[in-house]
Parts: C-alpha cells; structure tokens; sequence
C-alpha cells in the first residue's frame, strides 16, 4: 500500500505542479474535472446510504458552483443562481420521479454533495488560484501544508500510535499521528512561505494559518469518514492507486480551501 502510495504521488505530483504554476482555464477545467469525479464518488455513497438523487443531477448542481467561480470571457455566473438552480433542480427530478419514500433524502444529498464539494471545495480553489499576485504561492502552500500533514500522520500514525483519535469514526487515525502531522505540516508551509509568500504574507499570519489549516484539514477527512461510516466502505472509490478514490485524496482540502481562502481575503489583504 505505501509503495502503491509512492508511485501514485510521483506520477501526480508534476502534473499538479504544472497546472497550479498555468493557472486560468487549464487549471479552472482540472479543478473541474476533480470536483466531477469526486461527486460520482459522492453520488455512489449516497446511494449506499439510501439516497436515490439522480447522478448527472448530483454533478451538474455541483459544477455549477465550479462554474460561478469562473470568469468565462467577461462573464461569471452569481454564485446566488448555482445555488437557485442547485434548490431548483433535485426536487424538479423528484417530483417526476414520484418516489416520494426517498425523495427527501435524495434531495439533501444532491445539495449536500453540491456545496460539500462543488462550493467548499471547486469553487474556493478557483477563487484562490485566482488571487493576483498570490494565487499561485497560496495554493502549494495550502497542498504541501496538508497532504505533507496527511503523510506525516499516516506513517508516524503506523509506527508510534497508541492512542486512537476518534475510533468511531477513523478507527486508523491516532492522537501520535495527528500531532505529527501537524508538525509536519506547518513545517512544510513555512517553507513554502519563504519561497513563494514571503513578502505577501508575514511570519505570524504563516505559522497561524499552518496551524489553522492543520487542524481543519483533519476535521475535514473526519468529516469524510462520517460519510464512508454512513456508507460502511473503507475508500469512498478505487481511481488512485494506494489511495482509494479523489474524494478519498482530496477530503483535507474541503474544509482548508475556504478557511485559507476567507482568511487571506479578510485579514492579510483586506479590500
């Protein structure tokens, strides 16, 4: 598994490189891409759970909050109509559908996969690629900050965890590994910081946005095992090797993408 791992992560890795440095619409179409395929994933839990929400509708209303973030030559959709349309559509499909014994669920997981992933995830890290002048250095310091956390806390986690973190929900996941991957983390961010941020960002707002996007990013991989708990699997899919699924790859930056995002806009570069 980890050598699976390994190769999986070298063969990615310069692909995201590049399209993180290209930025504009190649990078706006693979975040797209990304957020498409981690709602198949999110429609095929959903169907585990006992939700009957349509597949195209489930992707369709989250790609439209990708899409409200893209600036599609002089136009960018209000993120206030993906939403409309996002409450619209679900139960327009509902209503022809008439099964109405799961019509409730169907719809909160059509608008749960759409914001979940569409919104927190797609739509924020269109948004901060497209920081001018910092968009770039934001993002790698917002991967390197949680996948080298992830890393970092899955093999301190394997060799010194004795203390589970929350055994319920993550049953691999330990306080040792957690720690770890904070450390790690943060270590990782500041080095990337003093790379690329350095004078965008001061010291302190680095180390308290390491330490911030640390602690998010494993509320939100917790927050993706309540649903694989929901759906009783392991991996939320099988796209990567070593990995499981995107979603599985990606569920860190659900919840840190806004809260780097919102944090920059708000109180390092206030407009």
């Amino acid at each position: 598994m980890f050598w699976k791992r390994v190769i999986s992560a070298i063969i990615l890795i310069p692909v995201i490189i590049f399209l993180v440095w290209w930025g504009g619409y190649p990078y706006s179409a693979a975040i797209i891409l990304v957020a498409g395929l981690m709602l198949m994933e999110f429609w095929g839990l959903s169907q585990s759970i006992g939700g009957r929400g349509g597949r195209i509708f489930t992707v369709a209303c989250g790609v439209l909050f990708c899409l409200s973030a893209v600036d599609l030559i002089g136009f960018k959709m209000p993120t206030e109509l993906a939403l409309a349309l996002t409450l619209l559509l679900p139960f327009s499909y509902q209503i022809f559908r008439d099964q109405i014994d799961v019509a409730f669920l169907s719809v909160a997981s059509t608008l749960l996969g759409a914001i979940y992933i569409g919104w927190a995830f797609g739509h924020h890290l269109i948004l901060l690629r497209d920081i001018s002048g910092a968009g770039m250095g934001l993002i790698f310091y917002l991967l390197v900050t949680i996948w080298l956390g992830d890393t970092a806390a899955y093999l301190f986690g394997k060799r010194f965890g004795r203390h589970k973190l929350r055994p319920t929900i993550s049953p691999g996941k330990t306080i040792e590994g957690t720690i770890a991957g904070l450390v790690f983390g943060l270590l990782g961010g500041l080095g990337v910081w003093s790379f690329f941020l350095k004078g965008i960002l001061s010291f302190p707002h680095a180390l308290i946005l390491g330490v911030l996007l640390g602690i998010v990013g494993q509320l939100s991989d917790l927050s993706e095992s309540i649903i694989k708990r929901s759906a009783e699997v392991k991996d939320s899919g099988h796209l990567i090797p070593g990995h499981g699924g995107l979603l599985d790859r990606c569920d860190s930056l659900i919840f840190s993408t806004p809260v780097l995002y919102y944090y920059f806009v708000y109180l390092v570069s206030p407009t």
